[in-house]
């Protein structure tokens, strides 16, 4: 019996090659997919050899051919390649974003190769299981939860006597009929459970980090989460012991020594995350790592034992800033807490993202205004990465239980479920004919809430904190996030002319955006800030580095080089920052500063006034001038000769990145 595995696609929502090609996209489509890892090792134990189908990285060879395929024949492509392995059983992994590209997949391989079985696992099949045997007559098999114990029990039967009943998570299909068994226990005893098979697959080679299972289960019950729907409430760690050794292997064979650590909660125990650090201490080695936390289950002394072992980022899940609406989505945590959590892993070193949604149905414009409250502390907060979501409603949450005769197509839906600019018209129409299996494509009404509003806010935030962060935190000192949006909607008559979700998307991505916005902030009444002035002097000079300008010192050929302008500000840009990182008011000091390209990244340079002072002379003015600027600043007669300090400071200038050679101007 052998077994063909294929990945649950993460990328193949982007379908346009500037999409595909973009560094994001990149690295996503490089994320390994444990779950389907340690299935494979499952079998390897079990005897088989499985095929194992990178579907990211077959859809970038597919789509970067060179001659412009039509995506929507993706399917069929994955499909004709996967059953090349010639295997009895197809097993499918499935996420909720790519389920019905993964059910045509499955689809187009049960054509090509009718007497073979289809089985799916995974987060998205496990919840909607009964519904995709019924409609779906290509999947004859869905394992629910997690599989590393009853798979071995479903070989068997599948290898005997076909006794499905006795397989425990089992949805199966015998003549008309889905039949459904208890869900199996949880495994308790994780370290019991074999490493993922990361040797069948590419995602380690000439990678920076590796992704290592710390633990299972949550033991909350947030009303829109599907995390206990698959791994159950039963809170579970592997031991620091099991979790260094696994490090230690990934080091010596791919030498990797930064980990990313899988599992929702890992710091609801507290004693186990400190002997996990002091664990990775005692080793000795210099392992990195970064894992996900609550708020509500860190403090700084916490914090300050997981950065000395080694932990370098945190994801945080707060969700709402509005205490009102942390109740009523049961995730009850303190935003004023989240806000100190965010400040002391700064104050430690720990990079953080504080993941927020808004869009939930019983929520109003104060609560979002409370949760962009959240959002700005973590802009504020150097080493944090903040992240606005709409709500998705996930199949089998309560939330979507509640509110499944609600549910509303539009493509303005959320990020979690859909991120590129189309989306293949087969698909559209699996998700429209199947609301129940596809809800985390639709949205929940929001009747206090403009959606298509909510939508263009999230889009902006995001263009507008990765591009311009600081700017941004300028701004909200004098008007609130939501009150700036507004005004960028009456003002913006580009943004408001989209039609579709696709088009918004498109125009945020574009270097257009970015200038409307800049020129938003120019023409509008906060240009007589001093803080908004001088950044909005950086942002003008950063995009215009690189531009040809006219006068050049003729000092024996060499010239500013082409990315270097000097700027004189108002402002020390690291004092600024730090005063807007904490909530006060910036304090003028004249600073000085110049672009410069570095490894093909344009940054600016705080420089010293001498320095300034040179740079400018060699970008307009002449040999003279910079004789005379030097005999000042050093003190030396007019009879003193300069070449020698000339020349010294030339090439210092030069191997620095400043000035460069033009062999025109020795003409």
């Amino acid at each position: 019996m052998h077994f063909a595995l294929v990945t649950a696609p993460t990328i193949t929502e982007f379908r346009s090659r500037e999409e595909i090609l973009s560094r994001a996209v990149q690295q996503a489509a490089l994320q390994p997919q444990l779950g389907i890892l340690s299935v494979a090792s499952v079998l390897e134990q079990w005897g088989d050899l499985p095929h194992l189908f990178d579907v990211n990285a077959e859809y970038l060879r597919f789509a970067l051919n060179g001659e412009q395929p039509c995506m929507d024949e993706f399917a069929d492509y994955m499909g004709a390649l996967a059953v090349r392995s010639n295997a009895d059983v197809y097993g499918l992994s499935s996420i909720c974003s790519s389920f019905p590209l993964s059910l045509r997949i499955a689809d187009a391989i049960k054509r090509l190769r009718p007497h073979a079985m289809v089985l799916f696992g995974g987060p998205q099949a496990s919840v909607v299981d009964e519904a995709v045997l019924r409609r779906f007559p290509a999947v004859g098999f869905v394992l629910r939860g997690e599989v590393e114990r009853s798979l071995p029990i479903f070989l068997r039967e599948l290898c005997g006597n076909y006794r499905f009943a006795d397989v425990p998570g089992l949805c199966f299909r015998d003549g008309n009929q889905v039949y459904r068994t208890a869900s199996p226990p949880v495994i308790e005893d994780l370290d019991s459970l074999p490493s993922p098979a990361y040797h069948l697959s590419s995602y380690l080679r000439d990678a920076t980090s590796a992704s290592i299972e710390l633990g299972r289960g949550c033991p909350f019950s947030c009303s829109f989460c599907s995390t206990n729907d698959f791994f159950r409430r039963r809170f579970r760690l592997r031991s620091p012991e099991r979790v260094l050794a696994d490090m230690r292997q990934i080091a010596e064979t791919y030498g990797i020594s930064h980990f990313e650590l899988v599992h929702d909660m890992f710091t609801v125990d507290r004693k186990r995350v400190v002997a996990f650090c002091e664990t990775l201490r005692a080793s000795g080695e210099a392992f990195t790592w970064d894992c996900s936390a609550r708020t509500d289950c860190v403090d700084a002394e916490l914090l300050q034992q997981m950065a000395s072992s080694g932990c370098r980022g945190l994801f945080f899940g707060i969700e709402s800033g509005s205490t009102r609406m942390q109740r009523i989505i049961d995730k009850d945590l303190d935003p004023a807490k989240a806000e100190a959590m965010l400040q002391a892993c700064e104050d430690v070193g720990i990079r953080t993202t504080a993941s927020l949604i808004v869009g939930f149905p019983e929520e109003n414009w104060a609560d979002v205004a409370d949760t962009l409250q959240i959002y700005m502390r973590s802009a504020r907060c150097k080493r944090s990465h903040p992240q606005l979501n709409l709500l998705a409603p996930l199949a089998g949450t309560p939330l979507q239980t509640r509110h499944a005769a609600d549910l509303i197509l539009t493509d303005f839906n959320s990020s979690m479920s859909h991120q590129g600019l189309s989306q293949a018209d087969m698909e559209v129409t699996l998700i429209r004919e199947n609301p129940d299996i596809f809800s985390n494509f639709y949205r929940i009404p929001t009747p206090d809430l403009d959606w298509t509003m909510l939508f263009d806010l999230r889009e902006w935030l995001s263009m507008i904190t990765e591009h311009f962060r600081w700017l941004l935190c300028a701004l909200v000192r004098r008007v609130t996030p939501l009150d700036l949006h507004k005004q960028w909607l009456a003002w913006s008559e580009e943004s408001t002319r989209c039609r579709n979700a696709g088009e918004l998307r498109r125009y945020y991505a574009r270097d257009i955006a970015r200038s409307d916005f800049l020129r938003f902030v120019q023409e509008g009444e906060f240009r007589s800030d001093p803080v908004v002035s001088t950044l909005l002097r950086v942002e003008a000079t950063l995009a215009s580095a690189g531009e040809a300008r006219g006068l050049y010192a003729r000092q024996k050929g060499w010239r500013l080089a082409t990315s270097v302008q000097v700027l004189t500000l108002s402002y020390s840009l690291s004092a600024l920052t730090a005063a807007l990182a904490a909530g006060d008011e910036p304090t003028s000091m004249q600073s000085f500063y110049a672009s410069r390209k570095d490894d093909s990244t344009l940054r600016l340079h705080c420089i010293s006034p001498f320095l300034a002072k040179l740079l400018k002379l060699f970008g307009a003015g002449s040999g003279a001038e910079i004789g005379s600027f030097l005999r000042q600043e050093y003190g030396l007669s007019d009879t003193y000769d300069l070449t020698e300090l000339i020349e010294q400071l030339i090439h210092e200038l030069h191997k620095d990145g400043w000035i460069t050679f033009d062999a025109s101007l020795t003409a």
